[in-house]
């Protein structure tokens, strides 16, 4: 999935004109994109338009288009865009009291050691995160995860037959989802 430039983002005046449609739309893709792994967990899949989404918030929070700054953010952002054979999602740890993030997270220490993975048919295959799990305790509450596929794996997503779940094996967050429908669809789509 090509990455987003600069010129992929509205100013910050038509995206005003245009933001109540925009976040009618976005609303309804990250619903569909959303799973509830448990009441610690819940993962949303990224897309290109997710992402571009998210940049036009923050820049609408910031009060600024200037281009350095788009560039900035695009800088940070475009590393969710899954790449070719690729899917990529923001896991978020729910942390019901501001009071308990830091025991929360120390709890979900070793979720980063392939405790979260997507099972298409017989293939397990495990998401990889961008933090080490040492930091794990230090990064917050929202992380990001890619699921890299192969052909076959591919293929085996692409048939309906083939059952696709969501999983995870952690003491603190343990389920297994399965991911079919349209969402299905959504993700396929990410994927080539």
């Amino acid at each position: 999935m090509e990455a987003l430039a600069v010129t992929d983002i509205l100013s910050l005046q038509d995206y005003e004109q245009q933001r109540s449609a925009i976040r009618m739309r976005m609303n309804a893709l990250r619903q569909l994109r959303r799973m509830e792994l448990s009441d610690a967990c819940v993962v949303i899949f990224e897309n290109r338009e997710t992402v571009r989404f998210q940049v036009q918030e923050m820049l609408r929070v910031d009060q600024s288009d200037h281009p350095d700054r788009i560039a900035l953010e695009l800088s940070c952002f475009n590393l969710l865009i899954p790449r070719k054979n690729e899917l990529s999602a923001t896991l978020i740890l729910r942390i019901p009291e501001y009071r308990d993030v830091d025991n929360t997270i120390k709890r979900m220490q070793g979720l980063t050691r392939g405790c979260i993975a997507l099972l298409v048919g017989d293939d397990r295959i495990p998401a990889r995160f961008d933090v080490e799990d040492e930091s794990l305790f230090c990064t917050g509450d929202v992380f990001y995860i890619h699921f890299a596929f192969s052909d076959a794996q591919i293929a085996a997503f692409a048939n309906p037959s083939v059952p696709v779940r969501l999983s995870a094996c952690h003491d603190h967050c343990s389920a297994e989802v399965a991911i079919d429908g349209d969402t299905r669809g959504s993700l396929l789509r990410d994927l080539f």
